[in-house]
């Protein structure tokens, strides 16, 4: 059995990253049923595996003819929705890669809450300083759980200043939203004109060193006390995240926090950095995010 799949995987040679593209633009109901089907061929014995295997890999002619076992009729059903790259590494790979695909599948569904635990509290990351809309996706996140999720008011004043923080008062999962903390953007008019000086590259040495101190004292750390309460972190992933969220992300991975992953705008899970994909806890695109949520309030 190995040395069928080793000779199959060197006549295929095929892009990972291609593949997780495809699956992940497929329906929903699309991935379920792809899940499901590999399940089943997972559950074959070694013999049987070998046998199923073997006999579908060596036809060559129209699978739909073909169709009379499990897999046979998976090849059938994955020819209508994902190119002939993505049939031929489903097919072609290994009982380990198959449970890796199987995995992914379930990552991918906004349904599947498989090793999943209902958050304490959330921290609503993504893009800001590049982003065009920072704000109502956050906005319509916290209007989807209500106001008693909310931090806020002296409750958010004293967590951004001294890192103390309880739950009293507070329905589950509580929402940190960094935009309710960086007060910093519309309030202090030496930050917006040293913001905008920055933008055009016109800060002088000394300007710099003031501005650096403001983004570390008023946006860095604030942030990162929110963070330090939070146990998931939801990232609106929509190509204008900046050096902040991906920190952030880092810092999930090391603390054990889930990372939702929310692909928006077009993006793409090829379009994320190879350092973050071991930390994403599942992945959500568009409107998936909505239904999964649900499964927390």
């Amino acid at each position: 059995m190995e040395k069928l799949i080793k000779q199959i995987l060197n006549e295929e040679v095929v892009n990972i990253v291609d593949i997780q593209d495809e699956l992940l633009m497929m329906p929903l109901d699309a991935r379920q049923q792809l899940r499901d089907d590999l399940a089943d061929i997972v559950d074959l014995d070694t013999e049987e595996e070998y046998t199923v295997i073997d006999e579908n890999i060596s036809y060559k002619g129209i699978p739909e003819i073909k169709a009379k076992n499990t897999i046979g009729k998976l090849l059938k059903w994955v020819k209508r929705y994902i190119t002939d790259k993505a049939t031929n590494f489903l097919i072609n790979a290994s009982m380990g890669e198959i449970k890796d695909t199987i995995n992914l599948l379930k990552v991918m569904d906004p349904t599947d809450t498989t090793a999943i635990f209902t958050p304490k509290a959330i921290y609503l990351g993504g893009g800001i300083d590049f982003a065009k809309d920072a704000l109502s996706w956050r906005e319509r996140v916290e209007q989807f759980f209500g106001p008693n999720h909310v931090v806020k008011g002296d409750k958010l004043f004293t967590l951004v200043n001294t890192g103390d923080f309880n739950f009293d008062g507070l329905s589950t999962p509580a929402l940190l939203n960094p935009l309710r903390a960086e007060t910093v953007r519309d309030e202090d008019e030496e930050f917006q004109t040293l913001f905008k000086k920055w933008k055009s590259n016109e800060l002088s040495p000394e300007e710099f060193q003031v501005f650096q101190e403001k983004i570390r004292e008023q946006i860095v750390h604030q942030d990162l006390y929110m963070l330090q309460v939070c146990d998931t972190n939801l990232i609106n992933f929509d190509g204008t995240a900046g050096a902040g969220t991906f920190g952030e992300a880092q810092i999930s991975a090391l603390k054990n926090q889930q990372v939702f992953l929310w692909l928006t705008n077009g993006m793409k899970l090829s379009n994320v950095s190879p350092w973050l994909i071991p930390s994403i806890t599942k992945v959500l695109v568009d409107d998936e995010l909505w239904p999964f949520l649900e499964n927390f309030r």
